[in-house]
Parts: C-alpha cells; sequence; structure tokens
C-alpha cells in the first residue's frame, strides 16, 4: 500500500494554490535572484558605511540573519536585523540600511524606512512593489525590483541572495561566486531527492514529516548559521504545516532548557527533537549536542539532520530548503491548506482599521 504521501493526485486536493510548485522552483529562483543583482544597474556608496541594517519582517526578514551570517564568516561589518518599526539609536549617516518587503506593503519596513531618510542613513529598498517601491522612487532611493506573485517565505531566494551579491559588488562581501555556482548545483541535487515524485522508501524529507506529525517539534541548531536555520524551520513549521514549533540553539539552551527536560514527561508525551547539524562542529559543540541528547533520554524522539556541501552559503540554504520540504508535508499530513495564512490576513484588516481610523 502506497503511503499516503505517495498518493496520486495529492496535491490537487492537499495544496490547491501550488505550494509544491513554488518550492520545487527554488534553486531556479535563486538563480534568477543572483542574476536580476548582477545585472542591476548598482550606485555607487555615497560613504563607507559602518554598519549594515536589514529591515524586514516574517519571510522579507528572515533573508537578514542569513546574510548576517556571511558576514560573520566573511565580512568586516556588524549586521544588525530589524523586526519592528523603529530603528536602533546607532543607525546613521554611516549605515547602510536594506528595507526588504516582498509585498511593499509591511507597515514595520516602512516605518524603519522613513526613520532611516531622517537619520542620513544609505538606504536601498528591496520589494517587488507597493509603497515601498512608490517612496523610493519618489524620494530618489535606490529600489531593486524583485518579481512578485508568491508568498513571501517561498521568495527566500530574492529576499536574501541579492544583497549577498550588491554587497559582492561594493567590495563589502569577498567574492562567492564559486560558492553561489556550487549552492546552485545543489539545490538542484537536493530538490530531486525531497521532491513529492521521490518515493517515501527514498525521500528523507517525506520521512521526517511522517515521524514529526502529530508531535510538537523542538528545533535545535547546533549554534551558528543553524541556530538562524532553525528559526526558518519554526516559521516554516508555522505557516505551512498550521501547527506550533519551537528553536532554540546550542550552547544557549545548555544554559537554560536543559533544565526543561526534567520534568518535560509531565507537560507532554509528544515531544520531538529535531538537531540542526554541521560537519565542521567544535568538538565542545559536539560533546554538548551529544550530553542533551543522553539527557533528553526517552522524553522524546530525537532526530538529526546535517547540512551538506562545502561552503558556508551552501550548507546554510541546503539545511533551509529541507525544512521547506518537510512543512509542506507535515501540512499534507494534517489536513491544512499550507498556502492559506487566515490569521495572519485577520489581524492585516484590524490593523488597516486602525489606520484608517475606525
Amino acid at each position: 500500500m502506497a503511503h499516503p504521501l505517495d498518493e496520486q493526485g495529492l496535491l490537487k486536493t492537499a495544496d490547491p494554490h501550488g505550494m509544491m510548485a513554488l518550492t520545487l522552483d527554488f534553486p531556479s529562483q535563486c538563480e534568477r535572484a543572483i542574476d536580476l543583482a548582477l545585472t542591476w544597474r548598482l550606485p555607487a556608496l555615497p560613504r563607507e558605511p559602518h554598519l549594515i541594517v536589514v529591515s524586514g519582517m516574517g519571510g522579507s526578514g528572515i533573508g537578514g540573519d542569513y546574510l548576517r551570517a556571511l558576514f560573520e564568516a566573511h565580512g568586516n561589518l556588524p549586521v544588525l536585523v530589524i523586526r519592528d518599526y523603529h530603528l536602533p539609536h546607532c543607525v546613521d549617516a554611516h549605515t547602510l540600511l536594506f528595507a526588504v518587503s516582498y509585498s511593499g506593503n509591511t507597515e514595520e519596513t516602512l516605518s524603519c524606512y522613513a526613520e532611516a531618510r531622517e537619520r542620513g542613513a544609505i538606504v536601498v529598498a528591496l520589494s517587488s512593489g507597493g509603497e515601498l517601491q512608490a517612496r523610493a522612487q519618489r524620494d530618489n532611493m535606490p529600489h531593486l525590483q524583485l518579481p512578485g506573485g508568491q508568498p513571501p517565505r517561498t521568495a527566500l531566494g530574492y529576499l536574501f541572495l541579492p544583497m549577498v551579491v550588491l554587497c559582492e559588488r561594493w567590495n563589502l562581501l569577498p567574492d562567492l561566486a564559486q560558492a553561489r555556482a556550487r549552492t546552485l548545483q545543489r539545490l538542484v541535487q537536493a530538490r530531486d531527492r525531497w521532491s513529492i515524485s521521490t518515493p517515501y522508501e527514498q525521500n528523507p524529507a517525506k520521512q521526517l514529516a511522517s515521524t514529526l506529525y502529530g508531535k510538537l517539534p523542538l528545533l535545535y541548531g547546533s549554534g551558528d548559521y543553524r541556530a538562524i536555520v532553525a528559526t526558518r524551520w519554526k516559521g516554516q513549521f508555522n505557516e505551512n504545516a498550521k501547527q506550533h514549533a519551537f528553536a532554540n540553539t546550542f550552547p544557549e539552551l545548555n544554559h537554560n532548557e536543559i533544565l526543561g527536560w526534567v520534568g518535560a514527561k509531565r507537560q507532554a508525551n509528544n515531544f520531538a527533537v529535531v538537531a540542526l547539524r554541521d560537519p565542521d562542529e567544535s568538538i565542545q559543540t559536539r560533546t554538548r549536542v551529544e550530553v542533551t541528547r543522553r539527557l533528553v533520554g526517552d522524553a522524546a524522539e530525537w532526530h538529526e539532520v546535517w547540512a551538506e556541501g562545502e561552503s558556508l552559503l551552501e550548507r546554510m540554504l541546503n539545511l533551509t530548503y529541507l525544512g521547506d520540504f518537510v512543512s509542506l508535508y507535515l501540512a499534507y499530513l494534517n489536513g491544512v491548506d499550507p498556502y492559506a495564512i487566515d490569521y495572519i490576513d485577520l489581524l492585516k484588516a484590524e490593523l488597516a482599521r486602525i489606520a484608517r481610523g475606525e
């Protein structure tokens, strides 16, 4: 008997808006995003930035976290990611601010854009249109037009890679062309392994989703960029699968959350840990993960997923891409439409009423 995730016609009933098709397109999206930034008419930086700030929310903000990881490994500037209405006091004329909103209408990002303009920061806007594009054009600010027409959480390539390429072109990051090329190749290989057309028995993404079905996932990143990827997995589980998931990271969780496992059995019997790992973890990190696994014991299932690739960019996006597939397969098992975001739409409608003075 076929596994439920292998049933013919599954996408027609479980995914009427084509979220799987958008996910399968991700490697091509990344290639288009790179080409878009390489061919964009690059404005000269008016002065040397001392700080980079990315203003963005949700799917539009996670790209800033990935950019920060690259700068921590390869760059010389600090990167802050702001998920709020206001910028920190340190933002000034020597700040390069990326205002990122896929729709162009995210009110928090629009607020930060206005504050950055008031402080004389170097502002670059990225959106598929909307109010952010209109303001950038009005203010004669650089605006990189992104292709629109899909949920922001499926547009990570557009919301992350253009910033990388622009920073390379400004010599704020080293030339990552080789890493980018290898990353695109690995994403294509990963797509074929995790695709809906690959049977359950040969598909690690389907297998992990099936194991996590009905469970409360605790996503543990083994430090560094895996902490960011754990947060991304959490958001995808929330939005696509319509279920709770919680994210934390080593070594921080060993200073607090580890003690939660003492009484974990009294709270829930359906926890499942997914540890997101890297082949080059330090001996200290490996020890922390291994000891934590022993302490969790039989209080929860424990699963491990390892990043693949040579470069940081390759490993980061490879691990991220797996989580996208797992979240969709969980949505199908949960019997929910991965596209729908009814609660978010309701909240936006209420906020719009406030803006209209109702």
